[in-house]
């Protein structure tokens, strides 16, 4: 397409320049970075930020474009395929780092972009990123109202580097229900996935596997067919599936109407799930399947509609061994059982239990391994329970473990300790109420 040289063309590139530079100093400036020159360089500012590129990408004329706010340096025809113009800018960011900002208007896309190091991706108020549907296959696992095969889809953003931000962003799955992520973070170092929104759809929305130093906070997720917030990976089963991550913080965010977990921190290690608000949840709300020292701390838990389940029924919060959950990386070391984990402050509400801590072998006449591989130094404290109708606090198994200072309303049984399968676990102060 030949660019509009008129005055009036001209005239309106001048002020869409203006426009855009003044917006990306802005946002530089927000990010720590600084104010951004007119090379498109940002200038270290007081933040947190670096020195590092900025590019914008935005759709006009029937264009995706990408601009370094000086000049267009890349464009292609918008037909399903946003993620070229993104991975020309993430490709553009030099060593040093930098920004992309997105527009605030609606992208789709053909497949996944992926961020290297040391990159920003921001966007504002009204950028969506829409998926697209590549296919169907079965589900292993449907719920009544799903029939196979079910629509598949692909990841929107990959997190592929150290250092990485995505932010500000609605994310649409475009009714897909399997193999698609919001955002999945691999083997990354210091990843922050913050003040983001998924809807219509995902297998598992916002997704890290084998990271370190993670930070999921503010984000919004609305019905994902399986995980709003996970350490799992898409496909399940596959080669992402199931790593350990270590230093992850899940604070914040509103996730809601999946038919698994809400938050499903597995094979997490030095973890922190704070302030959350997780409701409408298949199995347990709050998962760790299995993870080591760590604090679920000042969450409100609501509404478990359960979907199948495994033995002890789903809970607000559970801690366990699950022989599935397990890589042949973790199986049989300290890492393949929950220890080490504080429960306080949280709000649970009409679940099936209120907090479970349980051994599920993948044999469920496996006995043995509900006193070998049972959780163990676990902390269930100053907790307010209502409503759930089989147990406030059940306890399979465990080990040394200490149940103190709840509040239990409405309970089938307040407190459930199996005598058999547990071993050193204290029981003080607790208060029930009808």
């Amino acid at each position: 397409m030949a660019d509009d040289t008129s005055d009036t063309g001209l005239a309106r590139i001048a002020d869409w320049r203006s426009t855009r530079r003044s917006f990306v100093a802005g946002v530089g400036a927000a990010a720590g970075l600084g104010a951004v020159t007119g090379t498109g360089v940002a200038q270290q500012g007081g933040g947190p930020g670096r020195p590092g590129a900025a590019y914008f990408v935005y759709r006009e004329n029937g264009q995706y474009r990408v601009t370094d706010g000086m000049s267009v340096a890349f464009r292609t025809t918008a037909d399903r395929n946003a993620e070229e113009a993104f991975q020309y800018a993430f490709d553009a960011v030099p060593a040093s780092g930098g920004t992309v900002v997105a527009a605030a208007d609606t992208f789709r896309f053909g497949g996944p972009a992926t961020i290297g190091d040391d990159t920003a991706l921001t966007g504002q108020r009204g950028t969506r990123f829409v998926g697209s549907r590549v296919g169907r296959r079965d589900d292993p696992l449907p719920s009544d109202d799903q029939e196979n095969p079910l629509p598949r889809g692909h990841d929107l953003i990959r997190i592929r580097g150290d250092n990485v931000a995505v932010t500000n962003v609605a994310f649409d799955g475009a009714g897909t229900q399997l193999d698609s992520h919001a955002v999945q973070a691999d083997e990354a170092t210091g990843v922050l996935i913050a003040n983001n929104r998924t809807v219509n759809g995902f297998q598992m929305a916002l997704s890290f596997t084998g990271c370190e130093n993670v930070v999921v906070r503010g984000n919004e997720v609305v019905n994902p067919n399986w995980y709003g917030i996970t350490s799992r990976g898409a496909p399940e089963g596959g080669e992402r599936d199931l790593k350990r991550s270590t230093d992850v913080v899940v604070a914040e965010n509103r996730v809601s109407g999946m038919k698994f977990n809400n938050i499903a921190t597995y094979n997490v290690s030095n973890f922190s799930i704070v302030g959350n608000v997780v409701f409408d949840g298949g199995h347990s709300l709050i998962a760790c399947s299995p993870a080591q020292q760590g604090t679920i701390v000042g969450n409100v838990c609501r509404n478990l509609n359960k979907f199948g389940g495994d033995p002890g029924g789903e809970a607000g919060i559970e801690i366990e061994y699950k022989e599935t959950h397990l890589s042949e990386a973790v199986a049989g070391t300290p890492e393949a059982t929950s220890s080490d984990i504080t429960v306080s402050g949280n709000g649970i509400e009409n679940c099936e239990v209120g907090f479970v801590a349980r051994t599920v072998p993948a044999d469920p006449e496996d006995t043995a391994a509900r006193e070998e591989r049972r959780p163990y130094s676990f902390t269930v404290t100053g907790n307010a329970i209502t409503d759930c109708s089989a147990a406030g606090i059940r306890i399979r198994s465990g080990e040394a473990g200490v149940i103190a200072t709840n509040t239990i309303r409405n309970a089938g049984t307040p407190i459930d300790v199996d005598e058999e399968y547990t071993e050193d676990v204290r029981r003080d102060l607790n208060v029930t109420r009808p």
